[in-house]
């Protein structure tokens, strides 16, 4: 019999208070600087450690906790490592997809076309829930339904990424020779991200392909491939205005994407051992320190992995501190486990301490220091949600915020859907509610209502899984 996964509760919960506080972060950018300076994100040379700079490290960190737990969940099922490779691959597309077509703001095609750009916002979230909803299963016409949705999402996508290929204002120019005079980036680090995404994206295409031998669906796979993997390869405009997709910042979903492969990939080979982690941990952060004096850059090496080996740092501490816990889950380990924690959150903090001497606190230039010190909130966090849910049973205190532990995916569009809806019904909260302190209650019950929402999205069976 192969052995049962036991979910940790805390992880769940973790993931979900992140979330919600970073939908609420992210609303308080429309307060302006009637709210506290410290609730904001620090400025690019700024030295200063806001809230808003805390929430997305502890969420990558919670991206580390989940990672020992479903590898260990997918060989239960018996899944072989290429198979689990393959899930990793398709996960790592679809994100950096979507963190693709989030970044761009369809500005200058809505403006082409004559629409509101958030119009074409909206489609290509709806077209995100076509492709990656979590369709129960099903037969007959329903699943053929299912089926063209899904085909559906992909041809929506593609539609709207040639929609970018604007006309210059000059001259002529075909996709075709835009595509090789100003598409390509052709620097190094990006036809080595390029690489990356190409082995993400037919790996999966051929697993599948060895399992059905279903000529037709290898066809349908490699034209959405090469059609999605052009998308890519659009990086900028030239002086005459033509735009392409443009994923120089890979935004949010992208950033998680890359974090994701490159921790779960090495996680893999590591085959769940505490001391290749911990190398994995230090070569991230040594990476990490070597971008923020400049070393990465005169060897060539900057770029190449997005954050610079930051995020995955972070990642690698959330993937070490669940090894922790599953090697001290039973309540008689838990003073050890503890005490780990506390000790490391000590560690991480005296390690932030010496860095700020040479480096400031800085989410934006991505330094050593911010890292330890979030590295530090995040073990401390964790095992304090550790002992109230999984020590002292008292899970049912996070039921409200649960969806957004769960749903996480769902949770993080559900805010852009209704800022697309507002902004074109012209819809405004009292004057009360959009400064100071009743602008702060309106965006934490913003983000509850986002909750919420994707509670009852979820009971209709609307719902992203990747």
């Amino acid at each position: 019999m192969k052995n049962k996964v036991v979910r940790i509760e805390s992880i769940d919960i973790f993931r979900a208070l992140t979330m919600l506080l970073m939908i609420f972060v992210n609303d308080i950018p429309g307060l302006g600087n009637t709210v506290p300076h410290w609730l904001h994100h620090a400025a690019a040379n700024e030295d200063m450690l806001g809230l808003s700079d805390v929430v997305f490290p502890c969420f990558l960190f919670c991206v580390g906790l989940s990672i020992p737990f479903a590898v260990q969940n997918r060989i239960s099922k018996g899944d072989s490592q290429v198979q689990i490779f393959s899930h990793i691959s398709q996960r790592t597309v679809a994100l950096l997809t979507m963190g693709l077509f989030s970044m761009n703001g369809f500005s200058h095609t809505a403006n082409m076309m004559g629409i509101a750009p958030q119009w074409l916002k909206l489609v290509s979230i709806i077209a995100f829930f076509m492709i990656w909803n979590a369709y129960p299963k099903a037969e007959g016409i329903t699943k053929k339904i299912f089926e063209a949705l899904h085909i559906s999402g992909w041809l929506i996508l593609v539609i709207l990424a040639f929609l970018f290929v604007g006309k210059p204002a000059t001259h002529e120019i075909s996709p075709v020779s835009s595509f090789i005079t100003v598409g390509f980036a052709a620097g190094a680090q990006y036809i080595f991200q390029y690489a990356v995404i190409a082995v993400c994206a037919l790996i999966p295409i051929t697993a599948a392909f060895m399992r059905s031998r279903n000529v037709l669906k290898l066809l349908k796979n490699i034209l959405i491939f090469a059609l999605v993997f052009y998308l890519f390869l659009f990086k900028g405009a030239n002086a005459d205005g033509f735009v392409g997709m443009r994923p120089g910042w890979w935004q949010i979903l992208g950033l998680i994407g890359w974090t994701y492969f490159y921790t779960s990939v090495i996680f893999i080979f590591t085959k769940n051992k505490f001391l290749p982690n911990i190398l994995a941990w230090i070569f991230f952060t040594l990476l990490c320190i070597s971008a923020n004096t400049g070393f990465a850059s005169k060897v060539g090496f900057a770029g190449f992995i997005p954050g610079n080996g930051s995020f995955q740092s972070l990642a690698f501490a959330g993937i070490i501190a669940s090894m922790l816990i599953q090697r001290n889950r039973h309540r008689q380990n838990f003073k050890k486990l503890f005490s780990t924690c506390i000790a490391v959150a000590v560690l991480m903090f005296a390690a932030a301490t010496i860095a700020h001497r040479y480096f400031i606190i800085s989410k934006l230039q991505e330094t050593c220091t911010w890292i330890f010190y979030c590295t530090a909130i995040s073990f401390a966090c964790l095992i304090l949600i550790y002992l109230l849910a999984d020590v002292k049973n008292k899970q049912s205190w996070f039921s409200i915020i649960k969806p957004a532990g769960t749903g996480t995916l769902t949770c993080y569009l559900v805010p852009s859907i209704w800022y697309g809806i507002a902004s074109l019904a012209a819809i405004t909260f009292p004057e009360f509610a959009r400064a100071g302190f009743g602008g702060l209650v309106k965006s934490m019950l913003f983000a509850f209502a986002a909750t919420g929402i994707t509670w009852l999205l979820g009971k209709i069976k609307i719902k992203l899984k990747i």
